[in-house]
C-alpha cells in the first residue's frame, strides 16, 4: 500500500508519466496503468485519507481469479545453465513436473533466449532535457590543515550533473552524514535554479536504507527532502555503474579538472576548499567541448535550465528521522531531553522528526506532538497539560512560590501561616497537600474570615489545615453580635488551683 500511495502521489501531485513513476516505485508500466485505472474506478485520488485497510479493500476487492498457466522464473534458470550438465530441456522437464500445465518446451526455450538477449545488450540512454539528476561522493577527497591543532583533516566532495547537458555542481564537506548529504542537495538545486523531476543517487546508506534489487527503502529523510522539492528518487542498483553513467564520468572529471590541479596547494578550511573549487568549476563549464560547439553553460542554458522545475518558495529545512518508544509516563526521550505526548499513546511505537527547532512525534502517519526543541539542562521534561490524564492535572504546577503568591492576594497573616507550614516540613513539597486544602478553604470563607482563622492559628503556634479548618467553622458558626460573657462563681477554680500541679482545698 505504500508503493500504491507513492504511485498516486507521482500521478496527481508530481504529473509524472506512467513510464517514469514505474522506474520511481520500481515496478512496470502496465502495472502504474492498472493500479491507476483500479483508483479512478473507485474515485480515489490524492491526497488519500483512508487506512492501508481502506485503501487495499477499495482497490483489490475479492474477485475470482482466471487461472493461467504459470510462468517460468527466468532468472532463476538463467543462473541454473550456468552450473556443469545442466540443459534446458532437463530445466523444462522439471517445471512440467512443478506445472503440467505450464508452457511447452518451444516457448519455454524463446523465453529464455530473449531474457538472456536483454541481460546481455548494452543501451545508449538517451537523456531528456530537465528529467534527470545524478548524484554521488567522489572517490577521490582533499586535505586541509586545521589552524587550531595543525592536525590536517578530509573533505568529501560531493558531485551532480545533469545528463542531458553534462552541466556539474561540485561542494566539498567534512563528511559524508545525512545532514551534508540532504544540504549538497540542496545547494545544487538552488545551483541550478531549478529541480528535475529525477533524481538518481547511489546505493549509498544516506540514500538507501535497505538496499534491494527490486524495491530499496529510501532513507526517511531524504525522501522527505525530495519531496519538497517535488523530485523523484529512483536509485542506482548496485554494482551497476551504467544506472548514473554521467555522474560516474562526471566524477572522473572532476577529479582529473578540479581535485588533481588543487593538489598542490595548502588549505585551513572547508570554506577555501570552496573557494578554490568554485573557481574550478567556472573553468569547467566554460571549457569547450571537443566534439561539439560551445561548453558545458551554454549546453545549460539552452537545454536543461529551461525544463527545469521552479524551486519552491521556501527552502527545505533539515529534519532527522528516529525510532523510539513512548516511555509510561507518555514521554518521549531525545539526547536526554523528554517531550510529553498524549497518555493514552504510552508505550507505543513512534517515529520522531527532528528539525534545530522542532521536535514532531508520528504514530504511523498521524503527528501526536509538536514541541519546540528544548535546550534548558536544567528543565529536561517538557509537559503540555492537555497530554496529562485528570489525576495528573490535578498536581501538575506545583511550587512553593505558588502557594505563597495565592495567599498574598488573601492577606498577610494568610502568607504568613503558609509560610509557616512550608517551612514547618524538611521538604515543602510534603506540605503542598495542606497548601492545597489552605486554597480550597478559600473559596468557601470570605477574605476576612481567612485572615481572622489565620491569625488565630499563628498566635496558638498550630499551623495546620485540619486545625485552621476548624477554627473557620467555629467563627462561621458563631451568632452574630454574641459576646463571650465571663462567670464569676465562687467554686470556679482559678489559675492558682494548678501551680506545681497540686489542687487546693
Amino acid at each position: 500500500m505504500l508503493k500504491a500511495r507513492e504511485i498516486l502521489r507521482l500521478k496527481y501531485e508530481a504529473k509524472l508519466s506512467l513510464r517514469n513513476i514505474g522506474r520511481a516505485v520500481n515496478c512496470g508500466k502496465s502495472t502504474v496503468s492498472e493500479l491507476l485505472k483500479r483508483a479512478e474506478r473507485v474515485g480515489i485520488t490524492w491526497p488519500i485519507e483512508l487506512t492501508d485497510k481502506q485503501l487495499m479493500s477499495a482497490l483489490y476487492p475479492p474477485v475470482k481469479r482466471e487461472e493461467s498457466p504459470p510462468e517460468p522464473d527466468m532468472e532463476y534458470i538463467f543462473y541454473e545453465m550456468k552450473k556443469k550438465n545442466v540443459t534446458l530441456l532437463l530445466l523444462w522437464e522439471e517445471y512440467k513436473e512443478k506445472h503440467p500445465d505450464g508452457i511447452m518446451y518451444t516457448q519455454f526455450c524463446d523465453r529464455y533466449r530473449k531474457f538472456k538477449n536483454l541481460n546481455h545488450i548494452s543501451l545508449h540512454k538517451e537523456h531528456k532535457a530537465g528529467e534527470e539528476i545524478e548524484v554521488d561522493w567522489a572517490g577521490s577527497t582533499m586535505v586541509y590543515t586545521d589552524p587550531g591543532t595543525g592536525e590536517e583533516r578530509t573533505a568529501y566532495i560531493f558531485v551532480s550533473v545533469l545528463p542531458a547537458s553534462s552541466y556539474p555542481f561540485v561542494y566539498a564537506y567534512g563528511d559524508m552524514k545525512m545532514s551534508n548529504w540532504i544540504d549538497a542537495h540542496v545547494r545544487a538545486f538552488e545551483y541550478y535554479g531549478g529541480v528535475p523531476m529525477i533524481t538518481i543517487p547511489d546505493n549509498t546508506k544516506t540514500a538507501v536504507a535497505a538496499p534491494d534489487i527490486v524495491d530499496p527503502v529510501l532513507n526517511k529523510s531524504y525522501h522527505e527532502m525530495a519531496k519538497h522539492y517535488r523530485t523523484t528518487l529512483v536509485p542506482a542498483r548496485a554494482a551497476k555503474p551504467k544506472d548514473k553513467a554521467a555522474d560516474e564520468n562526471m566524477v572522473g572529471i572532476v577529479s582529473r579538472r578540479i581535485i588533481a590541479p588543487l593538489r598542490n596547494r595548502q588549505f585551513f578550511s572547508l570554506d577555501e576548499i570552496n573557494k578554490a573549487i568554485k573557481e574550478q568549476l567556472e573553468k569547467l563549464v566554460h571549457r569547450p567541448f571537443q566534439k561539439r560547439k560551445g561548453n558545458r553553460q551554454t549546453a545549460f542554458e539552452k537545454i536543461d535550465k529551461p525544463c527545469l522545475q521552479p524551486l519552491p518558495k521556501t527552502k527545505y529545512e533539515y529534519a532527522e528521522w528516529l525510532e523510539a518508544r513512548i516511555q509510561s509516563n507518555y514521554h518521549v526521550e531525545h539526547n536526554g531531553f523528554f517531550y510529553s505526548c498524549h497518555y493514552s499513546y504510552a508505550n507505543q511505537r513512534c517515529s520522531i522528526r527532528v528539525t534545530s527547532r522542532m521536535i514532531e512525534v508520528y504514530v504511523g502517519i498521524e503527528r501526536i506532538a509538536v514541541h519546540p526543541k528544548n535546550y534548558n539542562e536544567y528543565q529536561r521534561y517538557v509537559t503540555l497539560p492537555e497530554h496529562m490524564p485528570e489525576e495528573h492535572k490535578a498536581v501538575s504546577g506545583l511550587s512553593s512560590e505558588r502557594f505563597l503568591s495565592w495567599a498574598e492576594n488573601v492577606g498577610p497573616n494568610t502568607r504568613q501561616l503558609i509560610e509557616n507550614i512550608l517551612e514547618g516540613i524538611r521538604y515543602p513539597i510534603q506540605a503542598y497537600r495542606a497548601c492545597l486544602g489552605i486554597m480550597r478553604l478559600g473559596k468557601s470563607y470570605s477574605v476576612e474570615l481567612m485572615e481572622k482563622a489565620s491569625r488565630e492559628a499563628i498566635e496558638k503556634n498550630i499551623c495546620s489545615y485540619k486545625y485552621l479548618n476548624i477554627i473557620l467553622k467555629q467563627i462561621a458558626n458563631k451568632p452574630v453580635g454574641a459576646e463571650e460573657n465571663i462567670i464569676h462563681h465562687g467554686n470556679i477554680r482559678g489559675c492558682q488551683a494548678y501551680q506545681g500541679g497540686g489542687i487546693r482545698a
